[in-house]
């Protein structure tokens, strides 16, 4: 009866338990800059995209750079679908069992093939 008990909670939890994001082939295109202001002044902002890994009942599980690194990857791919090739970062929201992060997307490589 134990045993099961024990085999039922480890089940439990894995199924609670998310993935960290992995990125996308077009996610991996944007650049990723943090607190260099003057890289996106000549830029056209896309809009506002957020990320967050972590719940307060798997967060333990995780190492934190998994969910700085899933949280980033969210982001990426949320950037990419607006079209964006740059994603500037803001301080991240200080929490204690998750990952929590905004900033904007822009697109400043508008370079024109003639």
């Amino acid at each position: 009866m134990k045993k099961r008990v024990i085999s039922s909670m480890f089940a439990l939890t894995t199924l609670l338990t998310g993935c960290v994001t992995f990125p996308t082939k077009e996610s991996e295109k944007v650049e990723v800059i943090w607190d260099e202001v003057k890289v996106v002044e000549n830029c056209q902002r896309l809009g506002i995209v957020f990320g967050s890994e972590g719940h307060f009942y798997d967060y333990w599980l995780h190492a934190d750079k998994d969910m700085v690194w899933g949280t980033l990857n969210q982001m990426r791919i949320k950037a990419a679908a607006l079209g964006a090739d740059t994603l500037y970062l803001y301080q991240s929201l200080d929490f204690s069992s998750s990952v929590t992060m905004f900033g904007n997307a822009y697109l400043c490589n508008t370079k024109e093939t003639k």
